[in-house]
């Protein structure tokens, strides 16, 4: 009876064992994720914020304490502070080498020097395999084999069972706004993507990460075409996103700038599928202790930037002035789009050339804030260090130049296409002293210049303005633009050496935003907003582009439609349809060539729609 009743207990146990469902492993992976530091190693706003040695502490624990850890860094570790330009980043690279990054996508700024000098500074670095330099979209790179030996199209770390494949995207604002050539930053980001997450399945990767430097715009637009993409870990935008941001269920992340956060997002993968278990975004502020080791080497690093820029700047860290209160650099409302940083800019570049009838500076050669307290060369050069000329180490030259008033115009207009105040995106946005312009807003987002006026009075199109600036603001003119400034003067002096010496005059900062640039609703006679009701015009795609893109439209009803490509100043290119058309989606393809056939120079074109008795523009980046 007893060996009866164990045989049936074994039969049981082996039918359990045969007929009842395995649970899937569960595995979980620990995305650690850093961004756009731009070589801010040392803690900012008189210590209180941000820091390497900090970074590298809670960084530290979370790979101690936290499953299967993969710490990624999202680019733009290049250029942004006097340690960058004594350095070229070296430290930096080798700091998160040692720390334990597993991969470190390029960002736009690390092509800021040429890809040659990209490729000898990353050898220079001597990092290990372990730690990857990954790009998926950049083409060409076997014309430079220093940089083509050392960047992947993605990265693949093992952590137990598990295989985590990592693809990196640069934004192609790379081709207009850096100096990747010969490389090419590819434009085609949704096939490229999708090209990158097949090969990782192929390589029996589970868990797949685009780790992206194009901007949290698009990071939401690419992930509403994607499958297979377990996470975005995003840059390029300093967006600061302290909860997930969910598009098409792909979960998007990014942990602000400078080293003043980093992020933790832990990933469940159950056998079948990726899930977000939570999600954590530390501040880095000065309760969090220096990894000893990294501040002992940063105390050096400091010794070499005072023995270059003391005989150029003096003592990059005394105090030189004290600033008020918070001076932002970006705009906070529509209302006031002009900035304490930027008005403090553009106020001592006019201060400095005194023929200057207004001066103005790109939103985004304005990096960062200055904070409450002592203020040093090296706070302030955090703020305007775009450039590098070898004479001083420092950035961009002053230059002041003539320009036609509908000259000016034309170039105002056509950089309202690149302002999206929704996601926060001022780039393109100008800053201003002596320049007053507001920017008309209808229904549907869309931006138009406004008045625009010099010393209280609307610019004429056909008059001449003298106007102080920087040397790279001239370089957009001419190569977006195509717009010749008469009796260019390039300074020897940096733009912030000029911002130095004006601030340093003042015993105390303080600007701030008075709304001489904002943006203005545009209203109907009833009060309500103007919406375009009879057609939408779409983004063309993709954009920037080469050599062809696709601008899509659509008619609520049976129309006349003319759509024309035109220059920033005025002049038609080609006209790409003149039908009617009953009600419908469209989509028309421009070659990137003229009327006649030629093909038309790189630069900034506005493609324009008139249908039912309305018109549409929007604009385009070709870039050969």
């Amino acid at each position: 009876m007893k060996h009866k009743r164990l045989f049936t207990m074994v039969c049981l146990m082996y039918a359990l064992f045969v007929f009842t469902p395995v649970s899937a492993q569960v595995d979980t992976v620990t995305v650690i994720h850093v961004n756009d530091s731009h070589s801010n190693l040392l803690p900012f706003a008189d210590g209180g914020f941000g820091g390497i040695a900090r970074m590298a502490s809670v960084v530290g624990l979370w790979k101690m304490t936290e499953p299967n850890p993969v710490a990624l860094h999202g680019g733009d570790f290049f250029v942004g502070s006097l340690m960058f330009n004594t350095y070229f980043g070296v430290p930096e690279l080798q700091i998160l080498n040692n720390i334990g990054f597993d991969a470190l996508q390029l960002g736009n700024h690390e092509f800021d020097a040429g890809p040659e000098q990209l490729g000898g500074i990353l050898a220079m670095a001597e990092i290990d395999s372990s730690f990857d330099i990954i790009c998926s979209n950049a083409l060409n790179t076997a014309a430079v084999p220093t940089l083509d030996s050392i960047i992947r199209p993605y990265a693949i770390e093992t952590r137990g069972d598990l295989k985590i494949g990592i693809f990196g995207m640069t934004t192609p604002e790379a081709n207009l706004i850096s100096n990747p050539a010969p490389v090419f930053i590819d434009t085609n980001l949704v096939q490229i993507a999708f090209q990158q997450i097949q090969a990782l399945k192929g390589e029996g990767c589970q868990v797949v990460i685009m780790l992206s430097h194009l901007g949290l715009a698009l990071d939401m637009q690419l992930a509403g075409y994607l499958s297979g993409c377990d996470l975005i870990v995003g840059a390029h935008s300093h967006d600061l996103l302290q909860d997930i941001l969910y598009i098409n269920n792909i979960p998007i992340v990014q942990a602000g700038s400078y080293y003043h956060y980093a992020g933790k997002i832990r990933l469940v993968y159950d056998g079948n599928s990726t899930s977000v278990l939570d999600y954590t975004v530390q501040e880095i502020t000065d309760q969090v202790p220096e990894e000893p080791t990294i501040a002992g080497i940063l105390e050096s690093l400091k010794l070499g930037v005072q023995a270059q820029y003391e005989p150029v700047i003096g003592d990059p860290y005394r105090t030189i002035s004290y600033v008020s209160s918070d001076h932002y650099a970006y705009p906070q409302n529509l209302d006031r789009l002009d900035t304490p940083m930027g008005n403090l800019i553009t106020a001592a570049l006019y201060d400095y050339v005194p023929e200057a009838d207004c001066a103005i500076e790109a939103n985004g050669h304005l990096v960062e804030g200055i904070y409450t307290g002592p203020l040093t060369p090296a706070d302030l050069f955090r703020t305007y260090s775009y450039g590098y000329d070898a004479s001083d180490g420092l950035g961009f030259r002053l230059a002041s130049f003539d320009i036609y008033g509908a000259e000016l115009l034309g170039a105002m207009n056509a950089l309202n296409g690149f302002i999206v105040p929704e996601f926060g995106y001022y780039d393109y946005l100008l800053q201003s002293c002596n320049l007053s312009f507001s920017l008309d807003m209808d229904g549907s987002g869309q931006l138009s210049l406004g008045e625009v006026t010099i010393g209280g009075q609307p610019v004429a199109p056909e008059s001449t303005y003298t106007i102080a600036s920087s040397d790279q603001v001239v370089g957009y003119l001419i190569n977006l633009f195509g717009i010749e400034p008469q009796n260019l003067n390039i300074y020897p002096v940096s733009a912030y050496q000029v911002v130095l010496d004006y601030v340093a005059r003042l015993d105390t900062v303080d600007f701030v935003s008075d709304g001489h640039n904002s943006v203005t609703p545009v209203e109907k006679a009833d009060g309500n907003p103007v919406i375009v009701s009879s057609f939408e015009l779409g983004s063309n795609y993709p954009n920037p582009f080469n050599p062809e893109t696709t601008i899509p439209f659509k008619l609520d009803r049976a129309a006349d439609v003319v759509l024309e490509v035109y220059s920033v100043t005025g002049q038609r290119v080609a006209t790409l349809l003149s039908a009617y058309l009953p009600a419908g989606s469209y989509k028309i393809r421009w070659n990137g060539q003229s009327q006649a056939g030629f093909a038309v120079s790189s630069g900034i074109y506005l493609y324009r729609i008139r249908a039912g008795g309305q018109e549409f523009t929007r604009r385009m980046v070709l870039i050969r």
